[in-house]
């Protein structure tokens, strides 16, 4: 599913960088010809608008025009009524051959581009004015309209230079959206790939934790079945272990829950403000009866009072209960747990230090991930699902608060949490 989502993002990716590249290349070339035939057309219209004879001291009549555009070498044309090319200095094929084309076009008022051989043209016509008495001299009849033309050839071949190089960038620029698209479709998989990957990790994590206690289920109920006239008392021992891998099973699918919730925002923590040193004590105090089963010592350590941070409490105490319950798990007996609240600038600050088996540094950038056990939990039998310093994480981070841990393999683990304070 990656591999064809990303072939089709590369190709739509390449087809909008492939269009860019050719709106970019069309619009240079078609502004650079509007440019280069409007000052064409402008230089055309200015001379026949302004052309006119005069008079030069000499006596000598001259058609003169009149304009501030710079010069460019031009032709005219004069028609009379009979549509007969009045020719009053040269007879050159070239230019008999392009008034053969200007007779039939004299109607067209808009400046227009002819070609004749190799060559291109640009002429205007107008409408004779009256304002050339010597050229009404060479006709018999009435002058009709008047036209003049010059050579675009060199401006037409610069063009098509143009033309020639932009079409070059644009296949260039089409290998080159062809890399960009897969580049930036190959970019943006990247979160969906890693989401992907996470989603069958944890598929396959929770098919796995799940599998032990089926199959434990599966197994005491069927020693259950092969002795059907047995009392309850009789059967306690599959019956407590049925009901201890319920149990298990139960917290896994509500840890689960809660994590899938949290990640599609549907769960939504509401929040006010909670005394955090309160929370703490209490949880010390509901946990004196374990650490002495456990032979366990508990320091506990709250400087000051009235600790108030916006939160859930319901929230909090379970985030605690969750280190405290994974700090007596990893520590042996006669061991010592720390438990600390303190403030530190705007911030209150939690820990919950050990002198258990501790982390390895390869474990311990992978804590938070769910369903990850380290080695000691291995080591020691935990039947935990690992899942418990997810949640947690997830609970601090509802709380816009923070979480580090420390660990030293043989010297215990140190988890400390910073949240924002409320301050009156």
């Amino acid at each position: 599913m990656i591999r064809r989502t990303l072939v089709q993002m590369t190709v739509w990716n390449s087809t909008i960088v492939f269009c860019l590249f050719v709106m970019l290349g069309g619009a240079l070339y078609g502004l650079a010809r509007y440019q280069i035939y409007s000052d064409i057309d402008r230089h055309l219209t200015s001379d026949i608008d302004h052309m006119k004879q005069v008079i030069l001291g000499t006596g000598e009549q001259i058609v003169t025009i009149e304009s501030k555009e710079p010069e460019r070498y031009i032709l005219g044309y004069w028609w009379d009524s009979n549509d007969t090319l009045i020719q009053p200095a040269y007879y050159e094929a070239q230019y008999l051959r392009l008034g053969s084309i200007l007779r039939k076009k004299q109607s067209h008022r808009g400046p227009e581009s002819i070609r004749m051989g190799e060559k291109t043209y640009r002429f205007v016509s107008r409408p004779y004015q009256g304002n050339l008495p010597k050229i009404e001299k060479l006709s018999d009849t009435p002058l009709k309209t008047v036209q003049i033309i010059t050579e675009i050839s060199a401006e037409v071949y610069y063009l098509n230079r143009l033309l020639w190089s932009v079409g070059i960038g644009i296949g260039v620029g089409a290998l080159l959206s062809i890399i960009a698209g897969y580049a930036l479709a190959r970019r943006a998989l990247i979160p969906i790939q890693k989401a992907w990957d996470k989603q069958q990790q944890f598929i396959a994590d929770a098919s796995h934790e799940l599998r032990s206690p089926l199959s434990v289920v599966q197994g005491q109920t069927q020693l259950l079945l092969r002795h059907p006239d047995h009392t309850i008392e009789e059967e306690s021992v599959p019956i407590s272990a049925i009901l201890k891998e319920t149990k298990r099973m139960s917290n896994m699918v509500s840890g689960l829950l809660l994590l899938a919730r949290g990640d599609s925002h549907e769960e939504v923590i509401i929040c006010k403000p909670v005394r955090v040193d309160g929370i703490i004590k209490e949880i010390a105090q509901n946990m004196e009866p374990i650490m002495d089963y456990k032979q366990l010592r508990l320091q506990l350590h709250v400087e000051g009072t009235e600790f108030l941070i916006n939160g859930a409490e319901d929230r909090l105490i379970q985030l605690f209960m969750i280190l405290m319950d994974n700090a007596i798990k990893f520590t042996p007996e006669h061991g010592q747990i720390d438990l600390e609240c303190v403030r530190q600038g705007k911030s209150v600050v939690v820990t919950v230090k050990d002198n258990g088996a501790g982390i390895s540094e390869r474990d311990l950038p992978l804590v938070f991930d769910r369903f990850y056990k380290g080695d000691s939990a291995r080591d020691r039998g935990d039947h935990g699902a690992g899942l418990g310093l997810s949640i947690a994480r997830w609970i601090v981070d509802q709380h816009q608060g923070s979480v580090h841990i420390s660990s030293e393999v043989g010297h215990g683990t140190s988890v400390t949490i910073r949240f924002p304070m409320l301050v009156r």
